[in-house]
């Protein structure tokens, strides 16, 4: 899907381009190019998430035992969990 930014008669071309860069951030092209650049083993991919995981049950059980922390981040460290 191609990223069209049409510019209106009292644009300048600053504004143009920053508006590009916006829906090219928005549509995340610029990092599946990135991860693509280099081919990367499934066997690699799966030890990645798997130390990402523990990493982050290890984080959440560390923050479970601190008192000054909200609820809210450990909820999202959890939804972090359950989504991979």
């Amino acid at each position: 899907m191609p990223i069209v930014v049409k510019a209106g008669p009292n644009d300048n071309t600053n504004d143009v381009i920053k508006e590009f860069k916006k829906e090219a951030s928005n549509t995340n092209i610029v990092e599946r190019t990135r991860n693509r650049r280099y081919f990367i083993k499934p066997s690699q991919i799966r030890a990645q998430k798997k130390t990402e995981m523990r990493r982050l049950k290890k984080r959440a059980r560390s923050l479970k035992n601190q008192k000054n922390v909200t609820e809210a981040s450990l909820q999202r460290i959890h939804e972090r969990l359950s989504n991979q």
